[in-house]
Order: C-alpha cells, then structure tokens, then sequence
C-alpha cells in the first residue's frame, strides 16, 4: 500500500482533529458542563459531525467530492470556533484551547482541501 500525501495526511488529520473537538463539544452541551455551547446549537453541532464523518473515507479514497464537503466542514467550524469567538463569546477565556486549535484544524483542512483539489490527477 502506498504511503499517502503529505496533503492527504493534513486533510484526514484536521478532520479528525476536528471530529473529536464537536464530540467534546457535544459532550459538554449533553452534561451541561460549563462553558457549554448553548443547546439551540446542538444540531449545527450534529450535522456537522455527520457531513464530517461522511467526508473522512471519500478524502481517503481521493474523491472531489469529499474534499468540497471538507471546504464546507472547515468553514462550518470555523462559524462555531473561530478566531471571532474570542470577540463574541464571554467564556473565550475558558475556551482558547478550543478556539485556537479550531481554527487551526479548519484552516487547514480548507488549505489542504484547496490544494487538493487544484492538483491534477
């Protein structure tokens, strides 16, 4: 078995990334731990877990469409935890951890999926 991209391994690595942090999300929103999002977010939440546990085998498998509804997934986490949370939301300060490596996880995932897609096949 070949070995995958290094532009492959970002893309299936941010999703990840990505997963697991709406999971926590999720999560805190289920036991109400604070800060947790508020609950009319719980199926913003859930629907973007589903599109992103869609997505994970068609980015493995190489297919455009999976790295279109990653563009989606990036920018969908991006609304929930970007760089503007630390604007808006009260509790930033109580989630930098999440914001940070949100953002960090979504723009990569939009780059490499960017890039992806501009390569020839």
């Amino acid at each position: 078995m070949e070995k995958p991209s290094s532009i492959l391994q970002m893309a299936i690595s941010s999703l990840i990334g990505l997963i697991v942090l709406n999971c926590v999300m999720l999560g805190a929103l289920f036991a109400q731990v604070p800060p947790n999002p508020p609950g009319r977010f719980g199926p913003y939440i859930g629907a973007t877990l589903s599109l992103a546990v869609l997505t994970l085998p068609l980015i493995f498998w190489r297919n455009k469409i999976g790295y279109m509804s990653s563009i989606v997934i990036g920018l969908m986490c991006l609304m929930s935890l970007g760089p503007q949370k630390f604007f808006i939301e009260q509790a930033a300060n109580l989630l930098f951890p999440a914001i940070i490596l949100g953002s960090i996880f979504s723009l990569t995932l939009i780059i490499s999926s960017i890039i992806a897609l501009m390569k020839k096949d």
